[in-house]
């Protein structure tokens, strides 16, 4: 049997969040900055205020607009072959994105990121199992054209891993000139077939940016999926108590979500989340605390309730060194978005709220990753695996089970994880192999991979 599916709120708590978000946005609506926008759904029926360029969005319209979202979006790698399905159940794991400064591994220090730290890193996603997708992971700071940097991130990471593509931006240019970056790597339809996904972001409280409506738009005359991942802050720009955060991201994604339907009924979205809690006596965001990581598993629940594909972030870490903090907030951040199910989970290889990206950090991600997958996977029970005849037929004091053909034959089964960094030994081994720590051990890694030596 499978782990059973984390969840934090009941039925009854659901329903309240959904009717309470339905009336926000029926009553309050939203502020729409993009005139066009503001036209195009007057024209579908939905009252605008154009004084304050306010959108309510009717309960009918909403409850329409909703159940026209497909409920699964089957994704491609780079050469048109299938990579796998959001939506089936089955939770998929990202890296990056959109952080700016690397750690870089053979000083130590933390600098500014280059279009080369993207290539590598895309080369060791292609070679990590664990990832199932690539997040941009910077926005590389060397290219000619600052204002270009997600679209040279973009070309390398098409040109140095053949699996799909996650990216976010917040302008209708960068956001076309990434599509376009795929559409010429890939060897399949980009009309029709999904290589690439583009995120795009309200702000809170409740409006959206013309720039970003603009994107929208501009995407919706393509295939390629949204995903619509708010980012409200608690107690700054959404009410303190996770609840109303809850319905704020609810009512500015869905907000989203309905006006993409509502321009193009059956257009693939995914429900996203990626708020933050606030430190008040330092006023630093949040994206490891423990409550953001409760917020995760309630965000998969509402996203179960729409039908809708979801996404949220993890591994994730407000920590700046490779550390004991890092290592607690990533895992459970990284195993609640696992245990509850979230259709993609973006952000392996960041740490610092999302701010630095590194080698080492990816490859601790992958391996946080594999063991939420196999707890996620919980324990198979048959007639096999109980093994009953075999533990009679040894009986007590008999001999040893260690050559027996029902444990040779699930040696490299999935019946055990088998981890790539974690130190396992006694204590001699470990001080003979040079006392390392998990980042060093991830840094070697990391470096063999890019070398071709370990595969």
């Amino acid at each position: 049997m499978k782990l059973t599916t984390l969840a934090v709120l009941s039925e009854a708590e659901i329903a309240a969040i959904h009717h309470a978000t339905k009336d926000i946005l029926a009553e309050t609506g939203v502020k729409i900055l993009s005139p066009r926008l503001c036209q195009l759904l007057k024209a579908k029926g939905l009252p605008v205020d154009e004084a304050t360029q306010t959108v309510r969005f009717p309960k009918a319209i909403l409850d329409a607009a909703l159940a026209s979202i497909p409920p699964r979006i089957e994704v491609f790698n780079r050469d048109g072959q299938p990579a796998f399905v959001l939506g089936d159940g089955v939770p998929k794991i990202a890296a990056g994105h959109n952080a700016v400064f690397w750690l870089d591994a053979a000083t130590g220090k933390t600098r500014s990121s280059r279009i080369e730290d993207v290539a590598r890193f895309t080369r060791l996603c292609e070679r990590l199992p664990q990832i199932d997708m690539i997040g941009i992971p910077v926005m590389p700071q060397d290219g000619p054209k600052a204002a270009d940097s997600l679209l040279y991130a973009v070309k390398a990471c098409s040109e140095n891993s053949r699996k799909p593509i996650y990216f976010s931006t917040d302008s209708k240019r960068i956001n076309r000139g990434c599509i376009e970056l795929l559409r010429a790597a890939f060897a399949g339809n980009l009309d029709q077939q999904v290589y690439g996904i583009s995120q795009l972001s309200p702000t809170s409280p409740l409006f959206w940016e013309e720039t970003v409506c603009e994107a929208i738009l501009d995407t919706l005359e393509t295939g390629v999926p949204l995903a619509i991942l708010p980012e409200p802050n608690a107690g700054v720009s959404a009410p303190y108590t996770l609840a109303g955060l809850l319905t704020m991201n609810n009512a500015e994604c869905l907000s989203g979500l309905a006006m993409i339907q509502i321009l193009k009924p059956g257009h693939p979205v995914l429900y996203a989340n990626s708020w933050t809690t606030t430190d008040m006596r330092t006023g630093a965001a949040l994206v490891g605390s423990i409550e953001t990581t409760i917020c995760r598993i309630a965000a998969a629940q509402l996203a179960r309730f729409y039908r809708v594909p979801s996404h949220t972030t993890a591994p994730n870490s407000d920590n700046h060194a490779h550390d004991e903090q890092n290592a607690w907030e990533k895992t459970f951040s990284l195993m609640a978005a696992v245990g509850a199910g979230h259709d993609l989970i973006v952000n392996c290889g960041m740490f610092a709220t999302g701010m630095t990206c590194s080698d080492e950090q990816l490859l601790m991600d992958a391996e946080i990753a594999g063991m939420c997958r196999r707890l996620a996977a919980g324990v198979e029970v048959t007639p096999e695996t109980i093994a009953a005849d075999l533990i009679k037929q040894i009986g007590p004091q008999g001999e040893s089970y260690l050559m027996q053909d029902h444990t040779l034959e699930r040696l490299r089964s999935a019946e055990y994880f088998v981890p790539d960094l974690a130190v396992r030994g006694p204590l001699a081994t470990w001080q003979k192999a040079g006392s390392k720590d998990t980042a060093a051990l991830a840094r070697e890694r990391a470096a063999a991979l890019e070398t071709g030596a370990v595969l």
